[in-house]
């Protein structure tokens, strides 16, 4: 004779709605992860052609005689990340058409006899479009 009390087997209403909520804050920390990925992918992408860039323009500067017109000081050593009065790469001098169009500004300043004489400083600054400075390294040439 069955009983007016049987088990039964299952889940709550109540267990089903916690493990929904469980599995919903799993998905969206695992998706938070994969949006962070996708950002840092793209910001070295940026820097790693930030400093493709930068090694381009360099290699031209380095390959002027020391007393290009490119090459004249701009600046004393102090003011050397200063780009108000830098040189900047576009298709009127060679370092911008070697470097192309590019979504990347840059800027040089030359510090005549820095560190000592009969040596110039180059330093070489590359600025994303947005203006934030990316990346920058200086070179010194010698007479």
């Amino acid at each position: 004779m069955p009983t007016a009390c049987s088990t039964s087997r299952g889940f709550t209403l109540v267990e089903v709605l916690i493990a929904c909520v469980i599995l919903a804050v799993g998905i969206l920390a695992i998706s938070q992860t994969t949006v962070l990925g996708v950002r840092t992918t793209n910001l070295i992408r940026n820097y790693a052609e930030a400093r493709q860039i930068l090694a381009k323009g360099l290699e031209i500067l380095k390959l002027l005689p020391y007393d290009d017109p490119l090459l004249s000081g701009t600046c004393i050593d102090s003011t050397l990340s200063d780009t108000t009065l830098a040189y900047r790469a576009d298709s009127t001098n060679v370092v911008g058409r070697t470097i192309g169009p590019t979504l990347y500004d840059v800027y040089w300043n030359v510090a005549d006899n820095t560190p000592q004489p009969r040596f110039k400083t180059i330093r070489m600054i590359v600025y994303s479009n947005q203006g934030r400075r990316l990346i920058d390294a200086d070179h010194v040439k010698w007479r």
